[in-house]
Parts: C-alpha cells; sequence; structure tokens
C-alpha cells in the first residue's frame, strides 16, 4: 500500500462496505456540479493497486494508480473529502515517487495524517455545562446524559473526557472525541435511551480510537471493538468487528503485544478471525453470558479482574485460538 493511498484514506468519512468491496458513503461532488447534495450515499469507492471513485448520482469519476501521476478530477475530490493545498502537494509528490523505474513499494509503519474535524455545533465537555446549565430549559436532558454514564460505571463523569449538546438531535446523546496527535478528528455520539440510530459519527475510515492515550511503558495493547469498551480498559477501539490494513499498521505501529477482545456474540467471531489474520493475540474471558463486552464486564466485576483475566486467557496459537472460539460458540450458544 502506498503512502498516496493511506493518505487518500485518512480523507474519507464513515463508510459502508458491500461484499463486493465498495466503500459507500455521500458523494461530496454533487453539489459542486449543479446537483442538490447526496444524502443517500450514492459515492463509491473501490481500492485494488490503485483507488477508483464513482459517484452514481452526477456520475463524477476518479482515479489513480501507481505510476499515474495525480489527476486534476483525483485533487478534485480530495479537495471535496477536505484536503488542503498542503495535503495536494504532499500526494502529489508521493505519486511522483511512484513513477520511478526503481520504485518499489515499501513496508512502512509510519502513522496516517488526519484532518482535524468539529464536533456537533454546540458541543461544550461536560463538566462546561455544569457551570451554565442550572436553571436552563435543557437541564433535564444534561442531568439524563449524567445519569446514564453513571448508569454505565462512570461514577464521575466529569473525569472523562466526555461532550454534550443540546442541539436537536444530540440532545439525547453522550458525544465522545476521536483524538489524533492531540486534535479532534471525529467523534461518535451515543444515544442514552431507546431508540436508532444508537450512534451517529463523523470520523476517518478505518480509524483507531484512543490511540492517544497508549501508555510508552505499557508492555501490552488492548483492541476491542467500540469507544466505551476501549475507555473501560485503556485500550484502543476499532469501531467495528473488522480489521483494515491501515488500523493493523496503526496499531502495529506501538510495538506492543496486541491482544483483541471480541464482544461474546456472533459478529465478535469475524474478530477473531481477523485477528488471527494478522498474528495477534486473542483474550477469551471467563465472563457470565450475561456479560457482552469488555465495558459490561468492567462494570460487573471491575477493572483489574478484567484486565487480569484477560491477560490469563490470551491465545496466539491459531490452533489454541480455534479451540477456544469453538468453545465460545457453545458457550454462548452462537451456532
Amino acid at each position: 500500500m502506498t503512502l498516496v493511498l493511506d493518505k487518500f484514506r485518512s480523507l474519507l468519512p464513515r463508510t459502508k462496505t458491500s461484499p463486493s468491496g465498495w466503500l459507500s458513503f455521500n458523494a461530496p461532488c454533487c453539489h459542486h456540479r449543479g446537483h442538490g447534495a447526496d444524502e443517500r450515499k450514492r459515492g463509491g469507492i473501490i481500492f485494488s493497486q490503485g483507488v477508483a471513485f464513482h459517484c452514481f448520482n452526477c456520475k463524477f469519476t476518479a482515479y489513480w494508480e501507481p505510476g499515474r501521476p495525480i489527476g486534476e478530477k483525483f485533487k478534485l475530490l480530495c479537495t471535496w473529502l477536505g484536503a488542503n493545498q498542503d495535503d495536494i502537494k504532499q500526494l502529489v509528490f508521493e505519486a511522483l515517487k511512484t513513477e520511478a523505474v526503481e520504485y518499489k513499494e515499501e513496508q512502512y509503519t509510519a502513522k496516517p495524517v488526519f484532518v482535524e474535524r468539529p464536533l456537533p455545533d454546540g458541543s461544550l465537555p461536560l463538566v462546561e455545562w455544569a457551570k451554565i446549565i442550572q436553571g436552563e430549559p435543557e437541564e433535564q436532558n444534561y442531568v439524563d446524559i449524567i445519569q446514564y454514564l453513571v448508569s454505565r460505571g462512570y461514577d464521575d463523569p466529569f473525569k472523562h473526557n466526555f461532550f454534550w449538546s443540546p442541539n436537536s438531535g444530540y440532545e439525547d446523546r453522550v458525544i465522545i472525541p476521536f483524538y489524533y496527535d492531540g486534535k479532534i478528528v471525529g467523534n461518535t455520539a451515543r444515544k442514552t435511551n431507546k431508540g436508532k440510530p444508537k450512534y451517529l459519527s463523523d470520523h476517518p475510515s478505518q480509524f483507531v480510537f484512543n490511540v492517544d492515550e497508549q501508555k510508552e511503558e505499557s508492555r501490552y495493547i488492548f483492541v476491542v471493538e467500540g469507544p466505551f469498551d476501549a475507555l473501560s480498559i485503556g485500550g484502543v477501539a476499532l469501531l467495528t468487528n473488522d480489521i483494515a490494513d491501515q488500523q493493523a499498521r496503526i496499531i502495529d505501529s506501538f510495538g506492543k503485544e496486541v491482544i483483541v477482545i471480541p464482544d461474546q456474540d456472533k459478529p465478535g467471531l469475524n474478530l477473531i478471525d481477523k485477528a488471527v489474520h494478522y498474528n495477534w493475540a486473542v483474550a477469551f474471558p471467563n465472563w457470565e453470558n450475561d456479560v457482552k463486552d469488555c465495558a459490561d464486564a468492567v462494570k460487573k466485576y471491575g477493572k483489574l479482574f478484567v484486565v487480569v483475566d484477560i491477560l490469563k486467557t490470551a491465545e496466539k496459537n491459531p490452533i489454541k485460538i480455534e479451540m477456544a472460539k469453538r468453545s465460545m460458540i457453545h458457550k454462548l450458544k452462537l451456532e
């Protein structure tokens, strides 16, 4: 994978992957070409040796592969995705390298660069709202947010970096900012009562949550699916039950022993298989059947018990992992 493709991936919003490998999201080109803004995820991208974009609404296309210069249409696409002129210059420079006869694709562990993104309008840290919300019409919504976090095991929500916005669509959601190199590059907003969607998210494709909080002196890096799980044990979250190449490079770049803790459900089985693919260890904690993930486990058993259990049950041997996976399937009746 070239630096050009990794840089381009960092520009992408959250995408949905089809069985054929296409990534779909709201096309950024339509309103620049005389059409209405796309709200039906009609932009499609596929990666192979290079990258191809096609808008199924306004029919805009762009393509790049190693050995070719960055074309004007590809530059436009990157700009519409949020790239600035320095980003474009970097893409052009890296693409030029691939045109050289002696060019060989490098294996590297450098972290990608992610573009800063604002939080939802009106967002402030919970501790800031505590100073100004009293007596306001939205005070009860704010109290509900605090009570939800306490119910999730956060006895003092103000110690954590949670945000809230009273604006429509976010009044019943706790906002978790996504940091990378000290900058906010995305967020997810978790609904605190019943209803869908459970999460409203805006973050780069193939992002790894909570990397900024990983300690240099730590021997292990715990990999989980959701942000609350990561926060509960100080790990990182994939934000899915899959592992993409860019995510694997980011995680491996820490040079630590990687332990994946899958959710105790059927989708978690896929995460186990992907962990084996990247030669990572997988933990099979001794949790009761009503405990689905790390956040639930920490609330029920405490962080120390959960971390010790993860370390005790971690397996790296593929045969032992497969055996433990089958036991998990039987225990949870996932056949």
